[in-house]
């Protein structure tokens, strides 16, 4: 059972800001990760959160599981994203 995947805005508006290629990886590296979310390939839990990330290329998703949900919380390039977190 795949869990259902919610985007906010601010990832969302970054996702759409990206090129085609990249955005399509991203996207479907987020349905395998709501197929299987606790995938040892897939993410990886953040030390000092709740949240876990998934690593696609330079790239790095946040997001944390909520009742049946994959919430994601942030996309951005691995230098800057822990920043957020």
């Amino acid at each position: 059972m795949a869990l259902q995947i919610k985007i906010t805005a601010t990832p969302l508006k970054y996702l759409k800001s990206l090129d085609k290629p990249t955005r399509q990886r991203i996207i479907a590296k987020l349905q395998d990760i709501a197929e299987n979310p606790t995938d040892a390939r897939l993410s990886y839990p953040l030390t000092a959160s709740d949240k876990r990330s998934s690593r696609i290329g330079s790239y790095r998703v946040l997001f944390s599981i909520n009742d049946k949900v994959l919430e994601v919380a942030d996309i951005g390039p691995r230098g800057q994203i822990y920043r957020k977190a």
